[in-house]
């Protein structure tokens, strides 16, 4: 799962990233203490609303989220058992981090699907 983080964290303009449960809890991360647990739980949080509203719409599964504010994005990928949370600054490339977090969640499915 380090792997999985250190390949996000090489992606300019990524500032830092995670896995957590969808409950919010952090199983792996870059980020420190209480950076980590805030971000973790409010990505999970956030994810939840969206598919809920999402699903509503009547339009399938939610893959993908971003959250853009004027002091950072947040991107967060559904990874299956976990989320896979994304923390950028403005000018960073997303398509290229969103790229890369679709592969971790595929890596995920997988390192989790053989246990």
């Amino acid at each position: 799962m380090e792997t999985i983080l250190q390949r996000l964290m090489a992606v300019d303009g990524v500032i830092g990233a995670l896995l957590a449960g969808k409950d919010g809890l952090v199983v792996a991360s870059t980020l420190d203490g209480d950076d980590e647990e805030l971000l973790g739980a409010m990505a999970a949080a956030a994810y939840d609303a969206a598919s809920r509203y999402i699903e509503q719409l009547g339009v399938g599964d939610i893959r993908h989220a971003t959250f853009e504010a004027p002091g950072g994005i947040v991107l967060v990928t559904d990874g299956g058992e976990l989320l896979v949370v994304v923390r950028c600054a403005v000018q960073a490339n997303l398509g290229r981090i969103r790229m890369e977090a679709g592969q971790a969640s595929l890596r995920l499915a997988e390192q989790i699907g053989s246990y």
